[in-house]
């Protein structure tokens, strides 16, 4: 007697998995790299003696290289394949890691931190794009949810890690530790990418607009570099016209991009980014989220240890529920949102809220009787909520772009969150140091998510609920 036909999802081959592992393992270490200076900062300034602005410039110089590389090295990646800008990023920034690690003064930490920056730049725009080749369309959830739970992890894993590295003091290293620990780490991503990431190849390669390019970069560094510095600088009226040109600049780059395709050039953004709404509204949600992560870690971390007078190591532990709980609703978010589809964000969205709620209700009413349990709560809503929105928007966002303008799109989309995460940093520890008042800047924070959950409802398109009758092998089973 025939039976009904069964349907199957198509199988994921082991290789494709080792793949994506090679280049998670290689994002796990630039956004761990990103978090874990923050805690070793204070020893690694008595080390070698740095001044407070050289201690800033191990964090911004990194984040600004990482910024201004992104375009472009996703463009790269559309017009030379995946697999070389993955090796180069991965030989580079642990080559750059082994340099910090052994630098015998401020200056030469400071230009290894900016290396380390440009070369997870060439990495962190391909990530999106091996998903999309190596998986079928009905397997990108898991792999997005899985670099999503790497991410989570990584972000928490930094502050807590470094501190447990930096109070061990293993072999009298000391801070050293923090990036001597990305050898190890970089030497397996490295391996695992030549074994099994595949190689693309292209009858044309794409010819990438420089103009556009210069273009993009100077817009980024007229921009960033203010916002980076303006708080430490006390916001000169100067730094005004500064930001004001950068923005322009990237204004003009739409003509730009035009005149591009006119003359048979790739443009560096693709044309469809911004023909539908969904990636512009993707990638503001992505500016505001990023933006009130990166400022939460940078002032909550120094109202712990400086206004609380918590250690490194407790102060690291103490934000360990936040990664734990964000890893365990980035596996969730993966079948969820093929049952909910848009509210799946939403949902997220208002649990960071929520979550930030709490904490400043906590941190304010309990003032410096605040302890770890305390904050438990808050750390676990707004961790689950990062979860749960952040698998579902990397997917959506980007999942609707074509094998052309998937590296463009990733770093575009990326970059807007680097800019965002500056930005929150700028606005949120301007706030936080000008007011002296960890309630100000939770309250930024909580804004800036309920600013993201609106343009959720508003701007981002409801997807299509995913089936399982999509395209998928069918078998007959007498």
């Amino acid at each position: 007697m025939n039976r009904p036909p069964t349907v199957e999802r198509p199988s994921v081959p082991r290789s494709s998995w080792l793949a994506l592992g090679a280049v998670l393992l290689a994002g796990f270490l630039h956004t761990f790299d990103v978090t874990v200076v923050s805690i070793a900062a204070p020893s690694i300034q008595d080390g070698l003696g740095a001044s407070d602005s050289i201690v800033q410039w191990l964090l911004a110089g990194y984040s600004l290289a990482f910024a201004l590389v992104l375009v472009t090295a996703g463009r790269l990646g559309d017009a030379f394949g995946r697999k070389p800008m993955v090796l180069a990023g991965i030989v580079s920034f642990t080559a750059a890691s082994a340099l910090c690690a052994a630098a015998p003064g401020s200056g030469w930490l400071v230009a290894a931190r900016v290396l380390q920056g440009a070369s997870a730049a060439l990495l962190a725009p391909q990530i999106a794009p091996v998903i999309m080749l190596l998986f079928p369309k009905e397997r990108r959830g898991a792999a997005f949810g899985v670099q999503a739970a790497v991410i989570a992890v990584a972000t928490c894993g930094g502050p807590m890690l470094g501190g447990l590295l930096t109070h061990a003091n293993l072999f009298g290293l000391g801070w050293r530790a923090v990036f001597l620990v990305n050898l190890p780490v970089g030497a397996v991503a490295l391996l695992l990418a030549l074994l099994w990431l595949p190689s693309e190849h292209r009858e044309q390669p794409l010819r990438i607009d420089l103009l556009s390019v210069a273009v993009a970069t100077a817009g980024l560094v007229l921009l960033l570099v203010p916002l980076v510095q303006g708080r430490e600088a006390g916001w000169p009226l100067w730094l005004l016209p500064l930001m004001a040109a950068g923005a322009a600049l990237l204004v003009s780059l739409a003509p730009l991009q035009r005149r591009a395709g006119r003359a048979g050039r790739a443009p560096l953004i693709a044309p469809e980014l911004f023909r539908g709404r969904a990636f512009p509204a993707g990638a503001a949600v992505n500016f505001l989220v990023l933006g009130g992560v990166a400022s939460f870690f940078l002032v909550f971390v120094v109202h712990l240890q400086d206004g609380l007078g918590f250690t490194a190591k407790e102060a690291g532990l103490s934000l360990l529920p936040f990664a734990l709980s964000a890893a365990f609703a980035s596996g969730a978010s993966v079948p969820l949102t093929g049952r909910l589809g848009r509210p799946m964000l939403e949902a997220g969205a208002l649990l960071m809220a929520t979550g930030t709620g709490v904490l400043l209700w906590t941190t304010v009413s309990l003032g410096s009787g605040l302890r770890p349990l305390h904050i438990l709560p808050g750390l676990v809503l707004t961790g689950a909520g990062m979860g749960l929105l952040s698998p579902p928007l990397y997917n959506l966002t980007l999942s609707a772009m074509s094998r052309d303008g998937i590296g463009s799109a990733s770093g575009v989309f990326a970059t807007f969150g680097q800019v965002g995460s500056a930005t929150g940093v700028a606005l949120v520890g301007t706030v936080f140091y000008g007011a002296s008042s960890i309630g100000w800047a939770l309250g930024c924070q909580l804004t800036m998510y309920l600013v993201a959950l609106t343009l959720l409802r508003v701007g981002m398109p409801r997807p299509r609920p995913a089936t399982t009758t999509a395209p998928a092998r069918v078998r007959q089973e007498a």
